[in-house]
């Protein structure tokens, strides 16, 4: 029977029970979770105004009296501001002349011959050093018939010889490195 009456109720003549839809109860539950969640939260504000001594905008009372503190001048502090500022100042001019003194160039030291030629001669004893051990594994490899690619020979290289190949490189990366930081590109030339 599809459309049967609700049963009575037990003790209350002519009273129905009454079923509450699904979706009515969830509704319910999420009323009282969202006012929980309100009161919690006007509950830990009120908590956060009272620790930080503000005052919301429904609290706030006019105060006629109010007069701000600017209108008041206080001649012994301002006096005392002065001499600081003066004081500061002329640290200020002291230091900024002890920057101008800084800024000068320095004088270069002339290169001397001898340091130049070790420098070029380290530089191509690196390269010349790492040249030749990647042309002796790569004719090695080559010689033995296996077949690898440049790139696992080189791989071959550095797992072979490590501690040759990262001294090398760093002899060339420094050297190509002071070459390029020692030149000055954006200077105009001198005529």
């Amino acid at each position: 029977m599809p459309n049967e009456p609700p049963p009575l109720l037990d003790g209350a003549p002519g009273a129905r029970v009454v079923e509450t839809p699904d979706w009515l109860i969830y509704m319910m539950w999420a009323a009282v979770a969202f006012a929980a969640i309100w009161m919690i939260s006007t509950i830990f504000i009120h908590m956060r105004r009272k620790a930080t001594n503000l005052t919301s905008a429904q609290q706030a009372s006019v105060r006629k009296d109010a007069a701000p503190d600017f209108l008041k001048v206080d001649h012994k502090a301002r006096e005392a501001a002065m001499q600081r500022g003066a004081a500061y100042e002329a640290e200020l001019s002291e230091r900024e002349k002890a920057e101008a003194e800084a800024r000068k160039p320095a004088k270069k030291e002339p290169v001397g011959m001898l340091k130049m030629i070790s420098g070029i001669a380290a530089f191509l004893f690196s390269l010349f050093t790492l040249l030749g051990s990647v042309m002796g594994t790569f004719r090695t490899l080559d010689q033995a018939g296996v077949q690898l690619s440049k790139l696992d020979q080189l791989g071959a290289i550095i797992t072979q010889h490590p501690i040759p190949t990262v001294i090398c490189l760093f002899v060339i990366g420094y050297t190509l490195f002071i070459w390029v930081s020692q030149k000055k590109w954006t200077e105009p030339p001198k005529i």
